[in-house]
């Protein structure tokens, strides 16, 4: 579980012990199967206790990175982007008065997507990501799913209890867009938008771990 979160948020989940935090994925796609991504993980509902902790040297064993430090974690990942093949203007933002950090970019297929988001993992399971595709996108069926290889309840099983309690006030929250309206979807928790051509899901992390609820779904675009 933490080599996972590492690249993009082991220097702050230092700062979710007492926390509440929501991680926002949100996706827009074209006709043709490029698109943008925007990935934000927003802490802002406990910003007072954030700052707090970012006064200390440490707290529950874990040293406390200065904001240089986390900028520089940051840019690091923002780099590793920049250098994937068919992304361009990728972008990101921290702020450090309300904690809420973003990385954005464009991207020429979904493909491309894949290994966006597995910059955010470990070699073994950016790789994984890669071969079990947690994005696909079918130009000609105008299918469009969200997947993953991930257990969740047995990775954070592995994790110390301490670090398991950051996950309770969590939550996970996907945005989908697309050019063409929505005919069908899958999964029972989302919710469309008026015009038909954007999907939102929300869920606690807790259920997803429990596996009471699922980030996957399989959306079928009109012609």
């Amino acid at each position: 579980m933490n080599k996972r979160i590492q690249l993009f948020f082991s220097l702050l989940i230092i700062l979710l012990f007492t926390s509440c935090f929501e991680f926002i994925e949100e996706v827009a796609f074209n006709k043709d199967g490029s698109g943008s991504t925007v990935l934000t993980l927003n802490l802002s509902r406990s910003k007072s206790k954030i700052a707090s902790i970012m006064l200390l040297d440490s707290v529950n064993g874990y040293k406390v990175p200065s904001e240089a430090l986390i900028r520089k974690k940051v840019n690091d990942v923002v780099t590793k982007i920049k250098k994937v093949a068919g992304v361009h203007n990728v972008k990101s933002t921290l702020n450090f008065e309300e904690y809420i950090v973003t990385i954005s970019c464009d991207f020429d297929n979904v493909a491309v997507l894949n290994t966006v988001i597995s910059n955010f993992s470990s070699k073994k399971d950016a790789k994984a990501i890669k071969e079990h595709k947690h994005f696909k996108f079918s130009e000609i069926e105008k299918v469009f799913t969200r997947s993953h290889h991930f257990n969740f309840g047995k990775e954070v099983a592995k994790a110390k209890m301490e670090d398991r309690k950051i996950l309770k006030k969590a939550s996970y929250t996907s945005i989908y867009r697309f050019d063409s309206p929505i005919k069908t979807f899958k999964n029972k928790e989302a919710k469309i938008s008026k015009n038909k051509k954007a999907i939102l899901l929300k869920l606690n992390a807790q259920d997803i771990i429990t596996n009471k609820k699922t980030i996957k779904n399989y959306i079928q675009l009109e012609n």
